[in-house]
């Protein structure tokens, strides 16, 4: 009998597809293209974060300068409407003209920082870029400012799970490890405030044992 025809080699895997660029950095009309951006990051954060982002710095700065300055808006309206006694106009309008300064400024020394600290925990697995666009596109969640009172802490809370999906994701890390670089700073400046209030009532207990040791009568 004839030998069997050799069976032929199995088909490769299709490849995955590659990673739709953010919306914010496509095209697309502006107010879309930050609702839907805004959207991805505070709902699908893992996924955002892995998508091809362009070159450079400027888009996610764009984005972040956008989102910072509303929500330094908002939070300058609610604190003007909540406790006008202590907020005058003069003082809101200053801080809603500065805002863009400090957010910008605070996104590139934020960005340093925890840059550092995972590489302190062995996570930068990229450079400093890849933080730098999660620290930007985070400041989707200065949204949540809009709620009065309780806008500022869940804007925290959101901000940390977002930002720990992110990094993970740039970074090709497991989120553990991301976390543990987020919340190795806030630890280090919590330890450092707690130990300056220790020292100054240490201070000032002993200025008081000092004033009431010379207050004794001498025998």
């Amino acid at each position: 009998p004839a030998p069997a025809a050799p069976l032929p080699p199995p088909a490769a895997a299709p490849a995955p597809p590659a990673p739709a660029t953010p919306a914010w950095e496509g095209e697309g009309g502006f107010f879309a293209r930050v609702l839907r951006t805004t959207g991805q990051v505070l709902f699908q954060p893992g996924r955002f974060f892995a998508a091809r982002f362009r070159e450079g710095y400027a888009w996610a700065l764009s984005y972040g300068l956008i989102l910072g300055t509303l929500g330094a808006a908002v939070q300058a309206l609610w604190s003007r409407a909540l406790a006008s006694q202590h907020l005058s106009l003069g003082h809101a309008v200053w801080g809603l003209i500065l805002a863009p300064l400090g957010i910008l400024v605070g996104i590139f020394l934020m960005s340093w920082i925890l840059h550092f600290f995972l590489f302190v925990v062995g996570g930068a697995k990229k450079g400093v870029q890849a933080t730098f666009r999660v620290v930007a596109y985070t400041e989707a969640t200065s949204l949540f400012l809009l709620v009065p009172v309780v806008g500022m802490a869940v804007s925290f809370v959101w901000r940390l799970v977002a930002a720990t999906a992110g990094l993970a994701a740039v970074h090709g890390i497991g989120r553990g490890r991301a976390f543990f670089a987020i919340i190795l700073p806030l630890v280090i400046l919590a330890a450092l405030v707690v130990g300056l209030v220790l020292l100054a009532l240490g201070m000032g207990l002993w200025t008081e044992l000092k004033g009431l040791t010379r207050a004794w009568p001498r025998i």
